[in-house]
């Protein structure tokens, strides 16, 4: 038996050698590249070079093959192949079977060229002749053998295509691909890596991908083709993502994936998408998507993703032939956990965004459709435990300008949790209350916004105020406000308020009416007056813009309470444009009526309040210029009850005309006329005085007083014509007129 199974094994050997070396003596390397050239030639109608082609019982094996574009090479390269090797299994050929061994390529290139609709450079290939495809009548072709490949290896080969108009080149390069256990029909392991170049009008760079699963080829029939993805693993300038899941139709696939994709900072992603804003760190980001991609359109039958705490549902379409367009349908779910702006500011760099908040957790829900460059937000609302939002907004952005258009019903359910959010801020004024506002707005160049606010119990404590129970509506657009019927209490005295107010940006102009049962005023601290400085800097223009701003209105006011000044019933009008900082521009009109009541250093009032040095400025004077008259021995004006004072003062161009300033009290009955130049606070008045029994002293007639100076520094003279006409005066005089006019001289000297 020994004997016999070496005999039969030096005979198969010796068969081997015989077909080996028939092999090698018929197909020699000439007759091999004329057979390949004429079958080329007959099949391919193109061009066909290489540079040797072997044949034996291990294989075919051909090197630098080259396949020219149509009809020759003066058109260029199609395809090429710098080795390229075929090992067949010869036993399986005696059961009708095709097995090969392996199949190894290294170096080839691929080049595909759409030259225009649905027609390539590769198209008359695949072009089936009518001769070859006609069978007579009844009869059926014969089915191919079975084909199974057990090894495929293709190194450092290249794809390149390039589309019809010319604005997209995708090229695959430095490819690798193995496979095992290839057949028609069953799927087969298959892992490849290579690196993508794109360049076209929507995005430009590379990305460098590595891909591990199993293919089924559908017996050669690509549309019945799949794929089961293991792993898909891509890389776009830094940003990372991995793919997994399934595809059937290999030609236009359907598609069901997993995708993750890492966290990452848009910077790292402006070299390919230059519109993107640079420095937002995203989070890592989690998507299952069910869609069917063709050539020319994908179709999202639903996709699911999730970000942080952002959850995101959408389906529609989009497309690229002829033009981009889109269609999509997104429903946005997010719980935003509770925020610190500083530590926000750190991720997102390159916005401007304030430290020092504390945002409260909330959750946003959003229905929006997206189509064309415009979006349609069906619906949003964002919750939170101060605040309730509810809106709807259209936007358009494929245009030269971005507009927008919406409403928005806003609910602040408890202003007292506004502290939370700017502690800093908005702790010190106690606010209380619920507040609620609807409004449309629009963009188009430029913000405009209008509508209404319902106020209900606001309360907040201000510069030792103490605001409570103010309710009413507020109608409201970009540059306007406008409430009537407020009603509240200020330090517990009833208040009653009406306003309009306009052209905030530019010169703000605003109407008021005012009741109020009492005010107490009170001299600020330190602190508070620290405080109120910045604000009224930050509401101001800025620096080297001069700001402007229209009053006019009516109040009554029950009682005013002041360390320096106290008075009963009182009432103002007043009618004033420009009114500025320096007071320079200042045209209009004001009065004021009060009392009865009581003053004393009314300078030191009028150190602290501006508005209330304007309008007492003929009683300061008065102050003043009283000391300064010490023979008359008039009243002590810095410490004095009345009756009523009364104002009436005309503006322009910060000149005050003083129509009417007049005072009425149990010592003396005062008036003033005249001028004050309010920047420069230069005065030029008359003061004249009446003293009654109060003061110990009975005049019939005024006395007189000519005030020039400044405010610091008045001056004061006699009215020597109303001396005169005192009638004590007259008497003394017809008894002895030469001592008289010596005693004229020296009643007033400073």
């Amino acid at each position: 038996a020994f004997k016999i199974l070496l005999w039969a094994a030096g005979a198969a050997m010796l068969l081997l050698a015989i077909a080996a070396l028939g092999l090698k003596l018929y197909f020699t390397p000439e007759r091999l590249k004329a057979m390949t050239l004429d079958y080329a030639a007959k099949n391919l109608g193109r061009e066909v070079a290489f540079d040797s082609v072997g044949l034996s019982l291990a294989g075919f094996s051909i090197n630098n093959l080259r396949v020219s574009e149509f009809p020759d090479f003066r058109k260029g390269d199609f395809f090429s192949a710098a080795a390229f090797s075929v090992r067949p299994a010869l036993r399986p050929l005696l059961r009708r079977q095709v097995v090969i061994n392996s199949i190894s390529a290294e170096g080839l290139k691929l080049r595909v060229v759409e030259v225009k609709k649905t027609v390539y450079n590769f198209s008359d290939l695949v072009t089936v002749s009518t001769a070859a495809a006609a069978k007579p009548a009844g009869e059926q072709a014969a089915p191919p053998p079975p084909l199974a490949i057990a090894r495929l290896e293709v190194k450092g080969s290249v794809f390149s295509y390039a589309n019809a108009a010319g604005d997209m080149v995708v090229v695959l390069r430095d490819i690798n691909l193995s496979a095992s256990d290839i057949s028609p029909e069953g799927l087969f392991p298959l892992e490849t890596d290579f690196s993508m170049d794109v360049k076209s009008s929507y995005f430009t760079g590379t990305v460098p991908a590595a891909v591990k699963g199993r293919v089924a080829l559908g017996g050669g029939n690509m549309e019945k083709g799949r794929a089961e993805l293991d792993k898909a693993a891509l890389t776009l300038s830094g940003v990372k993502a991995e793919i997994k899941g399934k595809l059937n139709n290999l030609m236009e696939p359907d598609a069901k994936l997993s995708i993750n994709i890492k966290s990452f900072s848009t910077s790292e992603l402006k070299k390919a998408f230059k519109a993107l804003p640079p420095g937002l760190q995203l989070p890592e980001m989690d998507a299952d998507a069910d869609f069917k991609l063709t050539l020319k359109d994908v179709n999202l039958r639903a996709v699911e993703l999730r970000a942080g705490p952002l959850k995101a549902a959408l389906k529609g379409g989009a497309g690229w032939e002829p033009k981009v367009t889109y269609s999509l349908a997104v429903e946005l779910n997010a719980r935003i956990p509770e925020t610190d702006t500083g530590e926000l500011a750190k991720q997102l760099k390159q916005l401007p965004i304030p430290g020092g908040y504390q945002l409260p957790a909330a959750e946003l829900i959003a229905r929006l459709t997206l189509k064309d460059g415009a979006a349609d937000i069906k619906s949003f609302s964002l919750k939170s435990e101060a605040l309730d939002l509810d809106g709807k907004c259209a936007v358009n952005f494929g245009g030269p300008a971005l507009k927008a258009s919406g409403t928005a019903k806003a609910g602040l359910k408890d202003l007292s949790k506004l502290a939370v959010i700017a502690p800093a801020l908005l702790k010190p004024y106690a606010l209380s209350g619920a507040a609620g506002a609807a409004l449309d707005y629009s963009y188009a160049a430029e913000f405009a916004v209008k509508g209404t606010a319902a106020l209900n119990g606001i309360g907040a404590v201000f510069a030792d105020r103490k605001l409570t129970g103010l309710s009413g509506n507020i109608e409201f657009s970009k540059d306007a406000l406008a409430a009537r019927n407020l009603a509240g209490k200020l330090d517990g005295e009833d208040l009653k308020a009406s306003f309009k107010a306009r052209d905030f940006l530019k010169h703000p102009k605003a109407e008021f009416e005012v009741k109020l049962a009492k005010l107490a005023l009170k001299d600020l601290t330190p602190a508070q007056a620290a405080t109120a400085k910045p604000a009224a800097a930050a509401a101001a223009k800025p620096a080297g813009e001069a700001f402007y701003l229209d009053i006019s209105g009516h109040a009554e006011i029950g009682a005013i309470e002041h360390p320096n000044f106290r008075c009963g019933p009182s009432s103002m009008n007043m009618a004033l444009v420009n009114i500025s900082d320096d007071l320079a521009a200042l045209d209009g009109s004001a009065s004021f009526k009060a009392g009865p009541g009581k003053f004393s250093e009314l300078f030191a009032l009028a150190k602290r309040y501006k508005a209330a040095k304007v309008a007492l400025y003929p009683l300061i004077v008065l102050q003043k210029a009283s000391k300064l008259a010490k023979t008359l021995h008039l009243p002590d004006f810095n410490n004095i009850a009345f009756d009523i004072i009364e104002g009436d003062y005309a503006f322009s161009k910060g000149l005050m005309k003083l129509n009417k300033s007049s005072l009425t009290s149990p010592v003396a009955d005062v008036a003033s006329s005249g001028s004050i130049d309010l920047p420069a606070e230069k005065l030029d008045m008359k003061i004249s005085t009446t003293l009654k029994e109060g003061s110990g002293i009975r005049m019939t007639a005024p006395i007189g007083m000519l005030v020039k100076g400044t405010f610091t520094e008045p001056s004061v003279k006699a009215d020597l014509k109303s001396i005169v006409e005192q009638p004590a005066v007259k008497k003394a005089l017809d008894k002895a007129i030469p001592g008289a006019s010596k005693l004229l001289k020296g009643l007033f000297k400073k």
